[in-house]
């Protein structure tokens, strides 16, 4: 196998963890939310487990953690290619932008759960509502250029 070849088979399989990723990290982030239970879909056959809070947790931590070695793998490798950052386009600029507000709130989210850290309630509050809104803008995002983007062989 050559270099290039290998280097697109990694690229492929590491494109396909970060989706993975995030619909991991997008599904178990509604589940912190009581959804799943109160929508009936823990009542579907073999997903009861959806409904259980802790279950959700430790699936959105570790999600977590394989996107932001995924973030810094991409940022460190685009630092090494020496690609310009950030890259052009609104729909890099809108997912650059919630990502960083994503890993920042979450981080706050994350760390209000240590017993030795005390964060004033209005900012977990805005830390809160903050990570949603910067999740809504980033699905927005990928809907809108989903339908949006040019495509190769369209005529019009």
């Amino acid at each position: 196998m050559s270099d290039q070849s290998r280097t697109a088979v990694m690229g492929r399989s590491l494109k396909g963890l970060y989706y993975l990723t995030l619909t991991a990290l997008i599904f178990s982030g509604f589940g912190q939310m009581p959804i799943f239970k109160r929508y009936y879909l823990a009542d579907v056959p073999g997903l009861a487990w959806t409904a259980d809070f802790y279950v959700t947790l430790v699936i959105h931590y570790l999600a977590a953690a394989v996107f932001l070695g995924l973030t810094f793998y991409y940022l460190l490798y685009s630092w090494r290619v020496s690609r310009p950052w950030p890259p052009e386009g609104a729909w890099s600029w809108i997912k650059g932008l919630s990502f960083l507000a994503l890993i920042a709130t979450g981080a706050i989210l994350a760390m209000r759960n240590l017993p030795w850290l005390v964060f004033p309630k209005g900012l977990v509050i805005i830390s809160a509502l903050t990570h949603v809104s910067a999740t809504m803008l980033f699905l927005l995002g990928a809907v809108v250029f989903l339908f949006l983007r040019p495509r190769a062989g369209r005529v019009g």
